[in-house]
């Protein structure tokens, strides 16, 4: 358990990260209305943003990013704490 506990933010991002696609995927609408993404995932669309200026991104590399992005701060968040904890 002990073990777990360690490594809660990062389990966590996964999960507010597939909690994130899930939310956006139900609420996409290719033609127009509300887009979310740049709520939900505002650091990986805006590196894919930079990347690709004026084209569409490819659709692996967008959940991939997307995903990463939550998990990226539960990694950080987990630093933050053991550092702190120390």
């Amino acid at each position: 358990m002990k073990y777990l506990r360690r490594y809660s933010g990062s389990i966590c991002g996964c999960g507010v990260g597939i909690l994130a696609i899930a939310i956006w995927i139900s609420t996409f609408d290719p033609h127009g209305g509300v887009e979310l993404s740049r709520y939900l995932f505002p650091f990986s669309a805006a590196i894919l943003n930079l990347i690709y200026p004026e084209q569409s991104v490819p659709v692996l590399l967008w959940y991939t990013g997307a995903f990463l992005q939550w998990v990226f701060i539960g990694v950080i968040v987990d630093v933050v704490r053991n550092c702190f904890r120390k």
